[in-house]
């Protein structure tokens, strides 16, 4: 009935009144009620809140969305609740929309070899994101 926990398991949390703009690295499990523009890397799982709002690309282990994602995903599982959509690009083994959670967009094939390896590749997750050079640490991976 009850899971255990994992006690060393890291929790980041983006409250609502928050807003941040740019890429995210995150060792560990994320709770977004902001709103992020720009890529999200965890090596845990993503739950975006009601009012949660991310604007770019996500990759993790599991994601849950109960508010809004525009972009490409690529997770293991990725749930859609009854007050969640989704936007963009999946590549993920398992999927979930409840009733009422809105999927807009396709579905890829997950692939095994992309597992968690692009969280040690510095590459960004979305093609817009690629072609930016603004920023120094982008322009050193693109080159």
């Amino acid at each position: 009935m009850f899971s255990k926990k994992n006690p060393t398991s890291n929790l980041s949390f983006i409250a609502n009144d928050c807003e941040l703009t740019g890429n995210i690295k995150v060792a560990g499990d994320v709770l977004i009620a902001g709103k992020i523009n720009g890529e999200i890397r965890a090596s845990g799982n993503v739950t975006v809140e009601p009012s949660g709002v991310i604007t770019g690309g996500v990759v993790c282990v599991e994601a849950t969305v109960s508010g809004l994602i525009n972009g490409n995903i690529t997770c293991e599982k990725l749930s859609i609740t009854n007050t969640g959509t989704f936007d963009g690009e999946v590549y993920s083994k398992r999927m979930e929309i409840l009733d009422n959670g809105q999927f807009i967009g396709y579905r890829k094939a997950y692939d095994e070899s992309l597992e968690h390896k692009s969280l040690l590749n510095e590459k960004v997750v979305s093609p817009e994101a690629d072609k930016s050079t603004d920023n120094p640490q982008l322009s050193a991976v693109n080159a």
